[in-house]
């Protein structure tokens, strides 16, 4: 009986294969979210809450097929944040490149259901 409990609730844990499989997004929300902190002006206030909302409703499952896709997120989402950190004109027009990339990804990843 207790055993059964016990098989029952690790039944349960997400597997670590599925965590491996939304550690991207999980850690890119991590990382916007950061970044949010760092902006100084209205607009870097506003374009890095835009791509944190993208991300953070953004669906958490990866899979193989998006490898390509979130790579060019991880180089974009690195500009943005070097441009947040360097107070750069070019911060706002990255952030909605950014958003275009992970929209696409999102897009893709419903195909792959």
């Amino acid at each position: 009986s207790l055993f059964i409990l016990f098989s029952n609730s690790l039944s349960e844990l997400p597997s670590p294969k599925i965590k491996s499989k939304t550690l991207f997004v999980k850690m890119l929300t991590t990382d916007a979210s950061n970044l949010m902190s760092k902006a100084q002006t209205k607009e870097e206030k506003d374009i890095t809450k835009k791509v944190y909302e993208i991300i953070r409703y953004s669906d958490p499952v990866s899979n193989d097929a998006l490898s390509a896709i979130e790579s060019q997120i991880t180089v974009r989402f690195k500009e943005f944040e070097n441009a947040i950190c360097e107070n750069s004109e070019k911060a706002t027009s990255l952030g909605e490149e950014l958003i275009i990339l992970i929209e696409d990804r999102n897009t893709k990843c419903k195909l792959l259901k």
